[in-house]
């Protein structure tokens, strides 16, 4: 009787070593099976999407986000490396990359090469500044005849003001050079040289929180949609990262990393976010 208790023991033990072992070794596979994801981030730094803090590591709303993703898709693992932009842009197209997260914005050569993210994880913010004292700016429909600060004949608030000429009347004179300072362009506007500068909020306020110019946010002119750009050859990548996107959004979570970055919801409508421009403003 002794021996059949211990026999029966002995049984139970070796069917939890198995099972412990079996288990051990299906999440091992698990983990084997992941499909790993080389995801290119630019080592341009662009607060409050992309920056690093003191230990050198990348922070930052697009950082959030993704940790955000990686939770919702396990059955990816995503590896981050750093290039220049345009190298990235090369390479993701190459296939040395199999994504880009750096506040991409859409642009029809770009749609030609590349998958566009369809659900926007934020929004920039291309905003006019002013002279403190002016009044009388506050939207593209207020530019025709006013002198702009010269910008790059490329890349995306070049699109915005050139989409806008497609389709109204009169049109915005449009000042190019390809090398722009925008320390330079704020002191022209701030010196009332030119009547009005555009510029993304996130540009704007690293540098005014720097010089401290004599100007003001005039208005929000649009709300930009930032996208991951994708291979082509990785539709379902693409699809998930959507779907998971999309319902971070319906969980308000996008949501609240805008409030942490920006301290407004990015997600609201125009109007909305123009209504609290001065939460915007660089005290």
């Amino acid at each position: 009787m002794i021996l059949k208790k211990i026999f029966i023991t002995a049984m139970i033990l070796s069917s939890l070593f198995v099972l412990t072992a079996c288990t051990q070794n299906d999440n091992s596979n698990k983990e084997s099976h992941k499909k790993e994801v080389k995801v290119a981030l630019s080592a341009e730094v662009n607060p409050p999407y992309l920056y690093t803090n003191k230990q050198n590591e990348f922070v930052g709303l697009d950082m959030d986000y993704m940790k955000l993703i990686e939770k919702k898709l396990p059955q990816y693992d995503f590896k981050y490396e750093v290039g220049e932009e345009e190298s990235n842009l090369v390479g993701i197209g190459a296939g040395k990359f199999d994504m880009g997260i750096n506040w991409f914005f859409k642009t029809p050569e770009r749609e030609k090469q590349f998958l566009y993210q369809d659900v926007p994880y934020s929004y920039a913010l291309p905003m006019l500044v002013v002279n403190r004292n002016n009044t009388d700016i506050h939207s593209l429909d207020d530019l025709p005849g006013k002198s702009l600060t010269p910008m790059a004949p490329s890349g995306g608030l070049y699109s915005i003001l050139s989409q806008y000429n497609k389709n109204n009347s009169p049109k915005i004179n449009i000042n190019t050079i390809q090398e722009p300072s925008n320390g330079d362009n704020l002191k022209m506007v701030s010196q009332q040289r030119r009547d009005v500068m555009l510029l993304n909020w996130n540009t704007y306020k690293a540098i005014q929180t720097q010089v401290k110019e004599d100007v003001k946010i005039g208005g929000i002119v649009k709300k930009e949609p930032l996208h991951i750009v994708y291979n082509k050859k990785h539709q379902k990548l693409h699809n998930d990262i959507d779907q998971a996107t999309l319902e971070l959004k319906k969980e308000g979570k996008l949501q609240a990393l805008s409030e942490k970055y920006f301290d407004i919801n990015v997600f609201d409508d125009l109007d909305e976010i123009n209504d609290k421009k001065s939460q915007l403003e660089v005290q």
